[in-house]
């Protein structure tokens, strides 16, 4: 048994990353064989926080079609609202509410938009005024599972940048990450009368390929590809951490970034593979990253106390 444990692991170290694979192809624990320690680290550069976002709980960033000096920000607190800003101050353009939960991403889509609601595994399509247009479910969510080796969770160095703005996800299931199914009861455990498991989460970043969409769902610790037609899986990239939260597309269309709240980097993938090239890391002081969007070379992101921040990549 111990010498087969020991070719085991020997073959997992020797194993590519782990890339672009079709759905069918992917090794039933991806994870276990990406060589994550292998990909090269540089640290990031001076990191500069900007200004207060229009609302306190900033989630999810995207970048305005036609227009490189604005930015969309989607605030994950209660009221779910979603601002046109620019980008040089911060200052609002117009702003409308949406139909999700404790929203994660979003992404324009020509005259429409995509926005994944978290906290009940929906992505929403709706239109630029918030109306909904169709509601989809979202393949890989589930409960976020923890790992033996993963790091703790992050929490923001920064204070509160609207103090008096009461904070919350809206009508979010509780105790829906993790193990404590908040039932009193040892890790992972449910009462002797569960009929189903313990809530669960859906997708976090999103952004858009032609006639796909490409978001992170950390219930998967993947990256998913889906036709926007047939709502059918194309690819899956594993990702190194269970909290990858936000994605942007590259200087070109050859390499998409992603970032993990927890690992407090950003990780660069082929994009054609979805292999990792190069760890980005962030100092251990920084703002937690909640959101992120690459304009021009400076990597811009939003820490969910309300303040928006960036480094040049």
């Amino acid at each position: 048994m111990l010498l087969k444990r020991r070719n085991f692991l020997a073959a997992a170290a020797a194993a590519p990353a782990a890339g672009l694979l079709p759905a069918s192809a992917q090794p039933a624990h991806p994870a276990c064989l990406a060589p994550w320690d292998s990909i090269p680290v540089r640290n990031a550069s001076k990191i500069e926080v900007l200004y207060k976002t229009k609302h306190g709980q900033p989630n999810g960033l995207a970048t305005v079609q036609g227009n490189a000096g604005q930015l969309w920000v989607l605030d994950q607190g209660a009221g779910h609202w979603i601002t046109l800003t620019n980008i040089a101050d911060g200052s609002t353009v117009r702003e409308f509410q949406a139909d999700v939960v404790g929203p994660s991403g979003l992404v324009q889509d020509g005259d429409r938009m995509w926005i994944t609601s978290t906290h009940n595994s929906i992505i929403v399509h709706c239109d630029l005024n918030g109306k909904t247009i169709a509601k989809y479910v979202t393949p890989g969510a589930g409960r976020i599972y923890e790992r033996e080796d993963d790091p703790k969770p992050r929490r923001s160095p920064l204070k509160p940048a609207w103090p008096d703005m009461p904070r919350g996800i809206g009508p979010a299931m509780t105790g829906n990450v993790g193990n404590n199914t908040r039932k009193g009861l040892p890790p992972g455990q449910l009462p002797l009368d569960a009929e189903e498991g313990s809530g669960g989460t859906g997708a976090h970043a999103i952004i858009l390929d032609g006639d796909y969409l490409i978001y992170a769902c950390p219930p998967a610790r993947a990256i998913f590809t889906i036709n926007k037609k047939t709502w059918k899986v194309k690819a899956i990239w594993p990702t190194p951490g269970n909290r990858t939260h936000g994605m942007s597309w590259g200087m070109d269309r050859a390499t998409v970034w992603s970032s993990d709240s927890n690992l407090n980097a950003f990780f660069k993938h082929d994009a054609a593979s979805g292999n990792i090239t190069e760890r980005v890391q962030l100092p251990d002081d920084s703002p937690v990253i909640h959101c992120a969007k690459l304009v021009g070379d400076q990597m811009y992101f939003c820490d969910d106390m309300g303040w928006m921040a960036r480094f040049r990549i």
